[in-house]
């Protein structure tokens, strides 16, 4: 039975998780203390790796790198040998840990004076180094870039368009169609729809899957036949099976429909829509605002098209 690569993710991305949980190592200290645009709206090319998307980065003035960008991280991350490479100053410690555990290993927190994506550039963050992570081995990446990196900009991943845009602006008040409240602690969090069953997501392009689900949930959907064994997750401090079967009904995001797609079940605590699910949008995400857009493929102009239109930050319609 071959492993997700999801669970080979899940170990780094959990570092994000727990680092909120040690004193003084927060999202907050991973946030720039100084953000630079080249333009009112900067756009960057991105590629899919096995399902998650993946841009340049360079760090100290060092790269190109490959990072993949994760709606899902609640923290930026960074494979040891990289942070070696670079001699990055060490600034802390955090606990590696998961949603099941929530402290497990010891890792360092090292600080990054300047990052830079395409025409935008941040000064001032951190990030978490994590030892035998595998980005490099089963992505050809060397690390993850985390949503406390964004949260003062407003960030369209346009899976179509193949490219990443970033701006200053906000999105216009959710109309629970396409523009949709969320919470966030350390994930992007959006009420669904499974069935006949409400309940809240993350939204995670770090997972290349459709929709998960906690197990629970196996014994409360319309499904096309009891859930099979399609595989296994492993975290920082466990493994554990994931099961898959169709749902017999629809998954409603806003608006938007997915009629009886494959769903995936686990021991983990919350439900994720992955890039399978994304693949079909732009998604934009105003974190000021807690306000996230799915537009779809040839819906009508990209988000952060209106942002470059309203340098002011005035709302985007």
């Amino acid at each position: 039975m071959r492993k997700s690569l999801l669970a080979v993710f899940a170990a780094a991305l959990s570092a994000a998780i727990s680092a909120a949980q040690e004193p003084g190592m927060h999202g907050e200290d991973q946030k720039p203390k100084r953000i630079e645009l080249a333009g009112p709206e900067i756009s960057v090319p991105m590629h899919l790796e096995k399902g998650r998307p993946v841009v340049d980065v360079m760090l100290n003035g060092k790269g190109p790198l490959p990072f993949v960008l994760d709606t899902g991280a609640g923290g930026t991350v960074l494979e040891s040998d990289l942070v070696r490479e670079l001699g990055l100053p060490t600034v802390g410690e955090v606990h590696i840990g998961d949603p099941i555990h929530p402290h497990g290993l010891a890792a360092k927190q090292v600080k990054i004076d300047r990052l830079a994506i395409g025409g935008l550039t941040l000064s001032g963050t951190t990030a978490t180094a994590v030892e035998n992570s595998g980005f490099r081995e089963h992505l050809g990446a060397r690390g993850v870039l985390g949503m406390p990196l964004f949260s003062e900009l407003l960030l369209t991943i346009d899976y179509a368009g193949g490219e990443v845009r970033i701006a200053r602006g906000e999105l216009p008040d959710p109309d629970g169609r396409d523009i949709l409240s969320f919470r966030q602690d350390h994930t992007i969090r959006v009420p669904i729809t499974v069935g006949a069953v409400a309940i809240e997501a993350d939204v995670d392009s770090g997972s290349p899957a459709a929709v998960s689900l906690p197990e629970e949930f196996m014994e409360k959907l319309p499904l096309d036949g009891k859930p099979v064994q399609i595989g296994k997750a492993r975290t920082v401090t466990a493994e554990f099976p994931v099961y898959g079967a169709t749902l017999k009904g629809a998954v409603m995001i806003g608006s938007h429909r997915l009629d009886n797609p494959a769903l995936r079940f686990n021991k983990l605590p919350n439900a994720n829509i992955g890039g399978e699910v994304l693949g079909r949008f732009a998604i934009t995400i105003d974190q000021k605002n807690r306000r996230i857009r799915f537009r779809e493929k040839g819906s009508g102009p990209a988000a952060a098209a209106g942002a470059a239109a309203n340098p002011s930050g005035s709302a985007i319609r």
